[in-house]
């Protein structure tokens, strides 16, 4: 019997009246509290436990991309570990890369909660986060302790390739926003295996407006820039673009060799959801986020 759908999942989604945002937190904070003991006897064991139950190794899954080598295709995408506080314990889930982030150069608290809904009847969530995170400068802390923790771990566990997830500041001006992605990518670089830039969320001010080509092209100019360590970069690009403009980021990602593109970001489209409106807010769905 699969415990998680038949029992833990109904009760948390729809039994349980709680927060999902304060269930995160508190799953998150689990997660700190064993990379900080990862190398304990008990962290050890119990990552090795998990990776025996949930982890999973064949050859037809393993992939080799810009050098990095993904034991499979399935990974944790950035918004879940904004701190990248449990980049050791992501791999004994059975990932097989990890992206942390969205972090942001300058510390900020994010939207006003409630901001994290569960649609149940639509396997979907609505995300009004608004890039809440500690700061790229503590990151790189948190990150420079876990790599060497990772050193030291003699857990049969496979590594796993690392991804940074940055964010404008929203303190930050657009006509900043250069210098505010390249200073948190200065912090990061040593700690990422590939980097993203993020121009896509709807839930900060005026940030997919870095997708036009006339905003988008001095970011990826200067991140190529500071890219000494030659790091696969990618961009993050929204669901909601049109194909033009699809084309005209394609053009520029391969003007300035940057490795892909991640599709997509949040979609800020409400088309097709059975949800109609948000319990706790009285917010009718079936519009755009913002209208």
């Amino acid at each position: 019997m699969d415990i998680f759908q038949l029992v833990l999942r109904p009760l948390m989604f729809s039994g349980l009246k709680v927060d999902p945002e304060a269930v995160q937190r508190q799953f998150i904070a689990t997660c700190d509290r064993l990379d900080r003991n990862c190398n304990s006897p008990w962290g050890q064991w119990t990552l090795q436990q998990m990776y025996q139950r949930l982890g999973w190794s064949d050859d037809c899954l393993a992939q080799s991309l810009w050098g990095l080598s993904f034991p499979n295709p399935i990974g944790l995408a950035a918004g879940f570990d904004k701190n990248g506080v449990a980049s050791n314990v992501w791999p004994a889930f059975g990932f097989g890369f990890a992206e942390l982030g969205t972090v942001t150069h300058q510390a900020q608290p994010g939207n006003p909660p409630p901001r994290l809904f569960r649609l149940p009847d639509d396997l979907a969530a609505i995300n009004r986060m608004g890039f809440n995170n500690q700061g790229a400068a503590q990151m790189a802390k948190v990150l420079a302790a876990s790599q060497q923790r990772r050193l030291e771990l003699n857990a049969e566990i496979p590594r796993i390739p690392i991804g940074v997830n940055f964010g404008k500041s929203k303190v930050t001006p657009l006509e900043e926003a250069v210098e505010d992605y390249c200073q948190s990518f200065r912090l990061l670089q040593p700690y990422g295996d590939y980097s993203v830039v993020n121009v896509s969320s709807p839930n900060t001010p005026g940030l997919r407006s870095l997708q036009s080509v006339e905003q988008l092209e001095p970011i990826l100019n200067a991140l190529q820039q500071e890219n000494t360590s030659n790091k696969p970069l990618l961009v993050k690009i929204a669901p909601d673009l049109a194909w033009e403009d699809i084309a005209a980021i394609l053009d520029l990602v391969q003007r300035y060799q940057f490795a892909g593109v991640i599709a997509t970001n949040t979609t800020i489209n409400r088309e097709g959801l059975k949800t109609d409106k948000i319990a706790i807010t009285g917010d009718r769905l079936r519009r755009r986020w913002g209208d």
